[in-house]
């Protein structure tokens, strides 16, 4: 069982929410696990959505990060000379 609580702020957890979280769990092994609430917005999950689904129907349009960095270490080489 995975049970996720959003809370707005820390001073939100009180006596009621651990004895919420006791009832249950009751008798059961639990992990705890804190983390600061970070959302995205509805409009960079589409983007990042509707990238993915371009990369995926045109894979030549993918960079060779190897090949970027070392025609750009060539090209700055380059211009130094």
């Amino acid at each position: 069982m995975n049970t996720v609580f959003h809370l707005s702020s820390a001073d939100e957890i009180n006596e009621d929410l651990i004895r919420s979280i006791k009832a249950a769990f009751k008798n059961k092994p639990i992990s705890v696990t804190i983390e600061e609430d970070f959302s995205i917005p509805n409009w960079q999950k589409e983007e990042v959505k509707r990238r993915a689904q371009y990369a995926k129907e045109n894979p030549e349009s993918l960079l060779d990060f190897d090949n970027f960095i070392e025609n750009f270490e060539r090209k700055l080489l380059d211009e130094k000379s």
